[in-house]
């Protein structure tokens, strides 16, 4: 059923993740220029870098919202609810592991010797979402196990 509390932790975590389309997680101060990285885009676009270059981020953190919002709708297949929701697990986790490589990747190309990283509140966001979907994965197993017991007792 939609009432129950792992789709609020699912919903919650399709928001998060969308929002991670819409904020900068790191801002990086080049001189007097500062560039913000959103899963999207660059702005302003570094020199030697293309928008191509982000499209990965941008297709997994796709991906992801998509199969949260898929896990989200499928509650009456728990086994599949519970598999789409592990996916998901290691989606995010996915999405940390690139948030993290594009700023080691932006460090480097970017070559100065006085940058200034300031990470920005939405790079907790794969975190939090990896919380809620453990949370959400753990009570689509009660429940599914609710259904197994009083299954034995019929």
């Amino acid at each position: 059923m939609i009432q129950r509390i792992q789709s609020v932790y699912l919903f919650v975590a399709i928001v998060l993740t969308l929002c991670l389309f819409c904020f900068p997680y790191v801002e990086v101060l080049n001189g007097e220029i500062a560039y913000a990285t959103t899963t999207c885009h660059l702005s302003p676009v570094a020199v030697g870098l293309s928008k191509a270059v982000m499209a990965p981020i941008a297709i997994v953190t796709c991906l992801a919202v998509v199969i949260c919002f898929i896990t989200l709708f499928t509650f009456r297949n728990r086994t599949r609810q519970m598999k789409l929701t592990k996916i998901s697990i290691y989606l995010q986790f996915l999405i940390f592991a690139t948030m993290i490589a594009y700023i080691i990747g932006l460090s480097k190309a970017l070559c100065a010797d006085n940058l200034q990283f300031n990470l920005c509140f939405p790079m907790i966001f794969p975190i939090v979402n990896i919380i809620l979907l453990v949370l959400a994965h753990r009570g689509i197993k009660k429940d599914d196990d609710l259904v197994k017991s009083a299954d034995r007792l019929r």
